[in-house]
């Protein structure tokens, strides 16, 4: 259906939103088109253009389009937060911030934009800045997921490991039977040198592992526990026990490496090479379960 010239401007736009809606992205972007020529260029109609343009993978397009929109109105909101994320697309990652800024100053509890903003400035090394971004953000949208994992992720990958933790227990709070959480938990309660309270978190992630696909993360986990427990007894138990999923590769080694010190032998594998071998099933492991989440 081509849209006529005599069709009222507001009806346009809802029609142009609806198949924007329903993911027609590119009769969205002609009738928008239409829409503009028909009745003038205004902020809405550029917006919604190029969020089209957007999704069609025109990132170019798009930005000029949201550029013009910010022109027409400065206090469009929407459009600097849309012209922020197809600036990012394109690697302007400076004039990106500057936009999520813009949109920001207009409504200072975006929280959308305040994550964006929050990403870019620590892509840009603007760390300390990023993470009180996202502390606003985790203020304004309180319990909001999202925020809290991105939280998260930015304190561990930037050594905070406490504030990370805190964070990560946060969301266990909020969502007691989240694995990817207890993983983090562990994961780091491990890293803060703290072996009973991380034995207790692969323990509960056993426990909230029905299927199993924790399981042979949750038992490698312990043995790294009784490992620096020096308990070489109970670590040799769970090692066998982690035959029965595992019989090669990191098990193997963390066999070799415990019946070494029960029996006072040398050993190819340290200490040092295990927990850096545990950090390897451990990143990709969450990176798993962090694509299940998303």
């Amino acid at each position: 259906m081509i849209l006529s010239q005599s069709e009222p401007a507001e009806e346009s736009y809802e029609r142009a939103w609806a198949y924007y809606r329903a993911g027609n992205y590119a009769r969205c972007r002609e009738l928008a088109d239409r829409l503009l020529a028909d009745h003038g260029a205004d902020d809405a109609g550029l917006t919604l253009k190029g969020m089209a343009l957007a999704e069609l993978d025109q990132p170019e397009e798009a930005i000029e389009a949201f550029r013009l929109a910010v022109q027409i109105r400065p206090d469009n909101e929407e459009a600097w937060a849309q012209l922020g994320t197809a600036l990012v697309t394109e690697g302007h990652l400076a004039e990106a911030a500057e936009s999520f800024r813009a949109a920001l100053r207009i409504r200072r509890d975006n929280h959308r934009a305040m994550v964006d903003l929050a990403n870019v400035l620590y892509i840009l090394g603007q760390v300390n800045e990023a993470i009180a971004t996202l502390e606003e953000a985790r203020r304004t949208r309180r319990g909001d997921l999202g925020i809290l994992r991105n939280l998260a992720e930015m304190y561990a990958s930037d050594g905070q490991s406490e504030k990370a933790l805190a964070t990560t227990l946060e969301i266990l709070d909020l969502q007691p039977g989240d694995v990817l959480a207890r993983c983090d938990a562990a994961w780091l309660l491990l890293a803060l040198n703290r072996p009973d309270e991380a034995g207790e978190m692969f323990r509960s992630l056993r426990r909230t592992d029905p299927e199993q696909d924790h399981e042979l993360y949750a038992i490698h986990g312990l043995v790294i526990v009784e490992i620096r427990r020096r308990d070489w007894r109970r670590a040799l138990n769970l090692a066998i026990e982690a035959t029965r999923l595992d019989r090669y590769d990191f098990t193997t080694a963390l066999l070799a490496y415990i019946s070494s010190r029960l029996f006072d032998q040398q050993c190819a594998v340290t200490e040092n090479e295990l927990n850096d071998r545990f950090e390897l099933e451990h990143r990709e492991h969450r990176r798993l379960h962090a694509e299940a989440v998303v």
